[in-house]
């Protein structure tokens, strides 16, 4: 196939290079792969034709640009200034070219977006979410990965929410929507202890986040943020927020709710919230894509949706 296209006509050469205004498409080839073997031998064996075809295309390039790209030396050839500076961008881009191939072969057609979030964001908030777009989107798949500690290994998904920025390379981030912080428990325990101050809230059984993930609020953070530096009373510890919750359910303690992300659980009565004591979270819950997807049509799709139902999410916080 390559050595055919080294025979091409220059009039379908000039076609393929009409839009970007880039020299023939045959002759950049030629010159990257004799730039990375710092041979035209070698070149002409990796791309199947002879050392005398990779040094005609060089030699095309080389007139087209009035730039020498090779030094010709005894036993070989080395690249000038121009010609490294060209093999090196040549390089990235056709790193970056192979990373989004590598992508498409690894997502064959109607496999669906991927979506990773922490257990408590999955069970609470972005399920019932699917399964809204679901409704309204049938024919798309949707996988969800879940992870306490948002680490993905080498099957990163296409978009992740998280509290705080994703952090990954390749990947955009977008707030999507700031929560409040208040402390929830059962009914029965708020019934029972109803506190009007932060030292009656204190000397409650508390039920401690021991989180992976620094960035979700402490006890201790809460209360510091409100102005309380007082003591704090001892309570059971856990390193997971679905059993947090359900400790609180079992009338084991207080816990600090984020108000929005826990609402299904304030609206059917499990839990109920201290909304005298709310304050705005620290930061916001973010989604974030691959950057590299940007532009496919079912990525989009679910990433609007999200956003669009995280948008009402300010209005149902502030409502009476």
């Amino acid at each position: 196939m390559l050595r055919a296209c080294f025979t091409t006509d220059r009039s379908s050469a000039d076609m393929s290079r009409h839009y970007y205004n880039l020299p023939p498409l045959t002759s950049l080839a030629a010159f990257e792969c004799a730039a990375r073997h710092l041979s035209f031998k070698a070149a002409a064996t990796e791309l199947g034709v002879t050392p005398g075809a990779v040094s005609h295309q060089v030699k095309s390039l080389e007139t087209e640009l009035n730039i020498v790209l090779f030094n010709r030396v005894h036993r070989g050839v080395e690249l000038t200034d121009a010609g490294e500076r060209l093999a090196e961008r040549m390089a990235a881009a056709f790193f970056d070219i192979s990373g989004v191939l590598q992508t498409l072969r690894e997502q064959p057609e109607n496999s669906g977006v991927t979506v990773g979030a922490t257990t408590a964001m999955s069970s609470l908030w972005l399920t019932p979410s699917i399964l809204r777009y679901w409704r309204s989107h049938p024919e798309q798949k949707v996988n969800q990965i879940v992870s306490d500690t948002l680490e993905f290994g080498a099957k990163v998904p296409d978009l992740v929410i998280s509290y705080g920025p994703f952090n990954h390379p390749g990947f955009a981030n977008a707030p999507l929507f700031r929560d409040q912080l208040v402390p929830v428990c059962s009914a029965k325990l708020a019934k029972d202890t109803t506190p009007t101050t932060l030292e009656e809230l204190a000397a409650l059984p508390l039920i401690h986040l021991d989180a992976p993930d620094k960035r979700w609020t402490s006890w201790a953070t809460w209360f510091a943020e409100l102005g309380y530096s007082g003591a704090l009373r001892r309570g059971i510890k856990v390193n997971n927020y679905m059993i947090a919750l359900q400790a609180a359910q079992d009338e084991a303690g207080m816990v600090l709710g984020w108000k929005h992300l826990v609402s299904p659980l304030l609206d059917n009565g499990s839990l109920v919230s201290l909304d005298a004591f709310s304050i705005p979270a620290p930061t916001s819950f973010f989604l974030s894509y691959n950057d590299q997807l940007a532009a496919d049509d079912n990525l989009q799709s679910l990433k609007h949706w999200i956003t669009t139902q995280a948008s009402t999410v300010s209005d149902e916080l502030n409502s009476p």
